[in-house]
């Protein structure tokens, strides 16, 4: 009898977290310099364009230098919230330096008086990912929810960011997961997913 396709995700999950956690502290710190300059050289974002960002969490690819960078160079920035009734992810403006409160599951979100927005790109942290655009996240379904609802209000952008060693060959695809516009690596740019 085949695995189910949550079954396979769970496994894959293991296997990726794995790999995430094997990248060293310097590893890590290069890395996060290495992808910013990957995305700058190949990905142009509308000026001003509204930039959801993330605060890494545990292993995930560390965006710091590439958020820094899009706000030096005019992008506004928001962070996610998740609702006490864990539904549908909402944004808040952030700049850097602005205080953050622990918000569920321990990531760091704006204060509650923060302006509610609606982003135009979403940086999207991930667990693994393959070149067909495919997005393994943490379980919870939050980003595909939210990308669901963005694209269905507007054009957006969603731009994985990872480690080069989180690809898979494949992922198992359910109905309700969201794909990803573009990917960015350490080592690579992947693009024209989404359609």
């Amino acid at each position: 009898m085949m695995p189910s396709p949550q079954d396979m995700k769970a496994s894959l999950r293991c296997l990726l977290r794995g790999r995430r956690k094997a990248v060293s502290v310097l590893e890590a710190q290069k890395a996060a310099l290495a992808l910013r300059d990957v995305f700058l050289a190949h990905v142009t974002l509308p000026p001003r364009a509204l930039v959801a960002a993330y605060s890494a969490c545990g292993s995930e690819i560390n965006p710091c230098p590439l958020i820094q960078e899009l706000e030096a160079r005019g992008h506004p920035l928001c962070l996610p919230c998740l609702p006490e009734d864990d539904s549908l992810l909402m944004f808040r403006s952030y700049a850097l330096g602005d205080p953050l409160l622990m918000g569920a599951h321990s990531i760091p979100v704006p204060l509650a008086g923060a302006a509610l927005v609606e982003p135009d790109v979403f940086l999207v942290p991930l667990v693994g990912f393959d070149r067909a655009g495919h997005r393994l996240g943490q379980g919870g379904g939050f980003y595909d929810r939210a990308l669901a609802h963005a694209r269905s209000l507007r054009p957006i952008k969603a731009i994985g960011l990872a480690y080069s060693v989180q690809e898979e060959p494949f992922l198992p695809l359910e109905s309700h997961d969201r794909g990803l516009d573009s990917i960015v690596t350490e080592k690579d740019f992947f693009d024209s997913f989404y359609l």
